[in-house]
């Protein structure tokens, strides 16, 4: 790699951080349609010839010379530089150097060094991580204040456990430039199908190169890979959360089926014969079901107890509440919320309104075409029977897989396909189903609008276009409308689930290439909770490797305790299909912010023991704890261990049932001090007025670091909810630290088993 001199690489920075992400994500359709890939370049012009002045003159100019090259005019340039998808011209510099940023094809690239205006072409070049984005959204890769910086680390020396379908061990996400060797106290094999481990890739089992495990092991610990293409875009560099972490693959899965019993061997195998330090599993039940026939649920607790950290998926069954499953409290659970990654496809009415809806595949551009509303059942062919939709775009609902009414309205002669959201669906846009042919879904708003137009106009017409990738700043995350919703369908738990959120939408991670003896380089999207457990596991890799000390409830709490709830501008997190503030039902603790979790102030730290007195107050006999959950431990007896309640497990939220019968409820808590020695808390609590809350004692005075103060949470009901579940929070803040524990309270209403 050419490696410029000082002045120019402080030049094309600058320009880098000015060019518009959203223009860079754009394809260029005529440059598409030659079937040349196009690149975005920093052009450096001899401004002799040039205005003297900055301004729109200056624009101008730099639009007539691109103009010049590619044979336009400089208006029609400088209009599609307008237009939302973007154009050739992406930036006119005005200070900082004398040129422009363009798109161009190779072949135009050798046209304009041949021109003598043009003094230099220079690559785009990113410096900024765009792992699937996250961790830039997530504040891993900030210089001097992220988290790798924080924490001296990006992961080395742990090992990550990913149990999944497969991996392509020889993707260039496992490449091993820069790694330490394995750990010494790796002790796996390599079985890999022939494919050669290295010191990424340690060891494991797979014989399929699988797409949705390569790409959940590449989200959690993929290398550093630059120049990464999606849907033929350049999208920058990519990396998981731990990108010095090494990777341990078990294949326990085929295609999305992932026996219980082979997942479990993959734990026990993991984290007790080969020495992982974190297991990441993003599969689950469609149900939950009692821990007894929760296979996940028994390895994964004796794998906590021997001090591995587990990271699970919360499951997609949202938007209905009480559908999270993996809710074992001694596991992480993690819901997904959306980004600020679009897959935009454009959708321009014939009044000239365009509107922005989502796809998942790319496509060719759709011009002006009939646009027609089918109402009606689409599987047996009736509705298309009563509409003529020869070359027209048809508009419909989502009331049928949108997968089966897509090839039914290709094989009627539909050209293309507009999904509108219902009230259900609200604001979500994510694309969904495998779509052969030209498709947006769009918004419930957006759908009406739509409707609207088709109501008021004789012959209504729209066009269809594929922008592609861009990143939106407008588009906070929210919780994602597929991700699980809590409470856990069991009365007894009395832990508060999902417990936290990780990116899950439009996240762009490597995935299988053709070649199966080749490197490489190949980048997909996929969307789910199964992409947001493994950026948990990837961060309590780096956790773990920066506060060695701590356990796996410790490393939790800290995440937990320190998750946004808000977005920086102070705007809260929201639900994705509503657009209101996303509840802890939803989202958990919040957000996930790593850099924040390595210095949380408090941890509720939870010991073997007091999960054991926790399962023994679930019920369970002493032959179930010795022979099915507690391996690690020896003749435990649930009489002389104990028994507390589920809601007295010292965990860093509160899950309350407050009822007219039953109107009193009080917890224990016990909080260790990680920050600084000499420290005092004061409690603050938020919650409705129909709750009255007293924590005692009110105020919490350490003297030491690790030193251990115990506290008591009162709830009363004081008025009946407006609704069955209210929310609040307790803060415990001091001058530095603010550790924060959500607090749900439901009525009785909810039928739990």
């Amino acid at each position: 790699m050419h490696i410029p001199t000082p002045p120019l690489l402080f030049v094309v920075l600058i320009g880098a951080l000015a060019i518009s992400l959203a223009a860079v994500a754009a394809v260029v359709p005529n440059a598409a349609a030659a079937g040349d890939a196009v690149g975005t370049y920093l052009v450096v012009v001899c401004r002799a010839n040039g205005p003297k002045e900055n301004g729109e003159r200056l624009r101008e100019w730099h639009a007539s010379l691109l103009a010049s090259l590619l044979n336009t005019s400089a208006g029609a340039i400088l209009e599609e530089a307008r237009s939302p998808e973007g154009g050739q011209l992406v930036y006119s510099y005005q200070h900082v150097i004398s040129g422009f940023a363009a798109r161009l094809t190779a072949a135009q690239l050798d046209q304009l060094r041949r021109l003598n205006w043009c003094v230099e072409a220079i690559p785009d070049v990113n410096y900024r991580l765009r792992t699937t984005y996250t961790p830039a959204l997530l504040g891993m890769s900030t210089p001097r204040t992220g988290t790798w910086a924080a924490a001296r680390s990006m992961g080395e020396g742990a090992i990550v456990a990913v149990l999944d379908n497969g991996v392509d061990p020889r993707h260039a996400s496992f490449g091993d430039e820069g790694m330490p060797p394995a750990p010494a106290k790796w002790r796996g094999p390599c079985d890999f199908g022939g494919a050669p481990c290295n010191r990424k890739l340690i060891g494991g089992r797979s014989k399929t190169p699988g797409q949705h495990g390569t790409h959940t092991s590449s989200t959690a610990v993929g290398a550093f890979v630059g120049d990464v293409e999606v849907f033929r875009q350049k999208i920058g560099a990519a990396s998981g959360m731990a990108p010095r972490a090494h990777l341990a693959m078990y294949e326990v899965c085929f295609e999305d089926t992932c026996p219980s019993t082979k997942q479990l061997i993959a734990i026990e195998q993991g984290a007790f014969v080969d020495g992982v330090d974190v297991v990441s599993i993003s599969a689950g039940d469609d149900i939950q079901k009692p821990f007894y026939q929760d296979l996940t649920a028994v390895g994964s607790f004796s794998a906590v107890m021997s001090g591995v950290f587990v990271s699970t998926s919360g499951g997609n069954a949202g938007p209905d509440y009480a559908t999270v499953t993996n809710c074992a409290p001694w596991v992480l659970t993690v819901a997904a919320s959306t980004m600020t990654r679009r897959v935009v496809s454009r959708v321009t009415l014939g009044n000239g309104v365009a509107l922005k809806g989502e796809a998942n595949r790319r496509y060719k551009p759709v011009k002006a075409a009939p646009l027609v509303y089918v109402p009606g059942v689409f599987e047996d062919g009736s509705a298309l029977k009563a509409v003529d939709v020869r070359g027209k775009i048809v508009f419909c609902d989502r009331s049928e897989g949108p997968t089966m009414r897509s090839e039914m309205v290709r094989a009627a002669g539909g050209v293309g396909f507009v999904m509108f959201n219902d009230e259900t669906e609200g604001a979500a846009t994510g694309g969904v189903g495998n779509i052969t042919i030209a498709a947006a879904r769009v918004s419930e708003a957006d759908g009406l609008k739509i409707m609207a137009y088709i109501n008021a106009t004789a012959n209504p017409t729209a066009s269809l276009h594929f922008t592609g990738v861009v990143l939106d700043p407008t588009y906070q995350p929210a919780v994602a409308e597929y991700s699980s919703r809590g409470p856990c369908n069991m009365s007894t738990l009395g832990v508060l689930k999902p417990d936290i959120t990780g990116p899950g939408s439009s996240i762009i991670a490597a995935v299988p290439g053709g070649n199966a003896k080749a490197t490489s380089r190949t980048f997909g999207m996929m969307s789910g909770t199964s992409m947001a457990a493994p950026h948990l596991s990837g961060i309590a890799a780096v956790l773990k490797r920066a506060r060695p000390a701590w356990s796996p409830s410790a490393i939790k709490s800290a995440m937990m305790t320190t998750a946004d709830v808000a977005h920086p501008d102070g705007t809260p997190i929201t639900d994705e299909i509503t657009g209101e503030p996303a509840s802890y039902l939803l989202m958990g603790s919040g957000i996930v912010n790593p850099t924040k979790a390595l210095d949380p102030g408090l941890v509720y730290d939870l010991s073997t023991r007091e999960y054991l007195t926790y399962v023994c107050g679930l019920g369970y006999n002493d032959s179930f704890v010795n022979d099915i959950i507690a391996q690690p431990l020896q003749n435990v007896s649930c009489a002389s261990a104990g028994k507390i309640q589920g809601k007295d497990l010292n965990y860093p939220s509160f899950l309350v049932t407050l009822t007219a019968a039953a109107p009193a409820f009080e917890v224990r808590r016990t909080v260790t001090n990680v920050g600084v020695a000499a420290s005092v808390y004061t409690a603050e609590v938020v919650v409705p007025k129909t709750v009255a809350v007293e924590v005692v004692p009110p105020r919490l005075q350490f003297a030491s670091v690790n030193q251990k103060l115990d506290f008591t949470i009162r709830f009363r009901r004081v008025g009946n909810p407006a609704s069955g579940t209210v929310e609040g929070h307790l803060r415990w803040v001091s001058g530095k630290y603010s550790v924060r524990s959500p607090i749900v309270v439901l009525d009785g209403t909810l039928n739990l088993v």
